[in-house]
């Protein structure tokens, strides 16, 4: 088991925005840049293009920002917290690429963002996830949902959109699944007891 200092932590709090990961400092450092928020907030943020480690567990959090995503990785000395918005285009293509992931191996995580070729005031954005060198399929597609509800149109205060809310729930229930399962397995195949 590695040490860790008095006072210090050893878990690094990631958010996912415009295709990178993004770290928030309290003070600026020569990696950070500044940015001001929406709330006019100034923040001082530090980049990533990706991560690499196993992927431990998933929550989900209410914040202020709404239903997050909490994504927990580790390479062994550090856990990784990654928050998404629940209702993203980043969770929803990270998690319909979850059931084949191996999760007893680490992935890398890769957030990203490019202009719509049909509409260039469109950005689409996405995670891809990598394993030995690979890139891991979605298990649900529009070609073979595998059971997958699809977004419906509503109409809000009389204009159309977009529902993901199925869509979500059922990845949220399968992902669910997957973890209670692997702690299952993983608590029967530890053959070690503190007693």
């Amino acid at each position: 088991m590695a040490l860790s200092q008095l006072g210090g932590t050893n878990t690094i709090y990631l958010s996912v925005a415009d295709g990178n990961l993004v770290r928030q400092h309290k003070q600026a450092t020569e990696r950070t840049t500044e940015r001001i928020t929406k709330t006019g907030k100034l923040v001082y943020e530090e980049r990533f293009k990706d991560l690499m480690a196993k992927l431990v567990k998933i929550d989900t959090k209410e914040n202020d920002y709404g239903k997050q995503w909490q994504l927990s990785f580790t390479d062994g000395e550090v856990t990784y917290i990654v928050s998404l918005p629940f209702s993203s285009r980043y969770a929803s293509s990270f998690l319909k690429a979850l059931p084949n992931v191996n999760l007893y191996k680490e992935v890398r995580f890769m957030p990203w963002a490019m202009k719509d070729k049909n509409d260039a005031t469109k950005t689409i954005t996405g995670i891809t996830l990598y394993q030995d060198g690979n890139k891991i399929a979605p298990a649900y597609t529009k070609e073979e949902p595998n059971g997958l509800p699809q977004m419906t149109k509503i109409k809000v205060k009389g204009k159309e959109q977009w529902d993901d809310s199925d869509m979500m729930l059922f990845l949220e229930n399968m992902a669910n699944n997957i973890f209670s399962v692997l702690t299952a397995t993983e608590l029967e195949d530890n053959d070690e007891t503190p007693f």
